[in-house]
């Protein structure tokens, strides 16, 4: 048998150069990423590559934001640290990506066999249309014997029971396909839900917030109203270096609950990232958004936590205002941060509404 020698394809000039410069910026980023670590004592696993990888890149100013909390809070980067961020940052959207896929393939194998079914219906209508018209053609010449007769009724009788066993073999998978489809929805559904919430408070996420925002602003006329409340605890980190960060966590989640339970579901309640909250507020001006951010830092202060027999004193600062047509997400919410910066600076434990001045005091 004669060889034939396989052909080496060379990819375009572009590619290569495309390549090339990927692999330089890749190499100068491990330049930085590798002592980083060693220096912060991170071990160099998977899942801490990816995520500082990223980090170093900026490419989710959320994702940054935990690490840098990560990073200041905890007393070493282990393991657990490591499983949480990638979990929330990575692992939903790869289940969501599973599910996709899954759906995308599921699909394709219902189209395929409705396609086949549909096509033996299709079959067996046309030879039942085609039985009884041959019949009707013979009725009409008056010259049927009485075994025709007999045989073209058998024959129709078969042709009859092959449609409706297709029509109902049909109808079975249709029912069938539309079960898959509608709990593979479901899923996807879920795994979307999953996406936009912060795991450990179930309130929605930063993401989630940004494209909230942007769905909300962009039907808003210049007169209609939307608040924001910005909630930050009040020495957040002495929780966690005094009880530990199972104590934080509980902290967390019963502010997070307050919050829900107080702004209904007319308003809607992130995670901002770290001890922060934000609520937006439809439909509310500063008045409105500053009387209901008051009354959730009332109940937070009025909450008592017990742990070991120890009461843990729990308050929160707000800064609250409100949107101006045009404005960016940005902007929006750095006005209701400068106002919390003045409630922190105040004392703590209060609410403050972003006055002009405070822009101006930052300058």
């Amino acid at each position: 048998m004669e060889h034939q020698e396989k052909l080496i394809q060379i990819p375009p000039i572009e590619e290569i150069h495309k390549f090339n410069e990927l692999m330089d910026s890749s190499y100068e980023l491990a330049k930085k990423l590798l002592p980083f670590l060693a220096k912060k004592r991170i071990p160099l696993i998977p899942e801490n590559y990816r995520l500082f990888y990223d980090y170093f890149l900026a490419v989710n100013p959320e994702l940054n934001r935990q690490i840098n909390d990560a990073l200041q809070h905890e007393n070493l980067f282990t393991h657990n640290v490591s499983q949480r961020l990638y979990k929330a940052f990575y692992d939903v959207d790869q289940a969501k990506a599973n599910v996709l896929a899954e759906m995308g393939e599921q699909i394709g194998n219902i189209g395929h066999s409705l396609e086949i079914n549909l096509g033996q219906s299709l079959d067996s209508a046309g030879r039942f249309k085609q039985a009884l018209f041959d019949s009707a053609a013979q009725m009409e010449d008056g010259t049927l014997a009485v075994d025709d007769m007999r045989d073209m009724v058998d024959s129709l009788l078969v042709e009859t029971k092959s449609a409706m066993d297709s029509q109902t073999a049909l109808a079975e998978l249709i029912e069938t396909s539309n079960r898959v489809i509608a709990s593979l929805t479901a899923e996807l559904k879920d795994q979307t839900r999953l996406a936009n919430v912060d795991q450990l408070t179930q309130l929605f996420n930063r993401r989630y917030l940004t494209q909230s925002f942007q769905e909300l602003t962009a039907n808003l006329k210049v007169d209609d109203h939307l608040g924001i409340s910005l909630f930050d605890i009040d020495h957040f980190k002495n929780v966690n270096d005094t009880y530990g960060h199972a104590v934080g966590d509980k902290v967390l989640m019963i502010c997070a609950k307050i919050i829900k339970s107080l702004s209904g579901g007319e308003h809607m309640a992130c995670r901002y990232g770290g001890e922060e909250f934000v609520l937006l507020s439809p439909g509310y001006d500063s008045n409105k958004t500053a009387a209901l951010a008051e009354a959730i830092r009332q109940k937070i202060n009025d909450t008592q936590i017990t742990i070991r027999g120890i009461n843990i004193p729990l308050t929160l600062s707000a800064g609250v205002s409100s949107y101006i047509h045009g404005e960016s997400e940005e902007d929006f919410v750095s006005k209701a941060d400068l106002a919390l910066y003045k409630a922190k600076n105040s004392g703590r434990n209060r609410v403050v509404v972003y006055q002009p001045e405070m822009s101006k005091e930052q300058e």
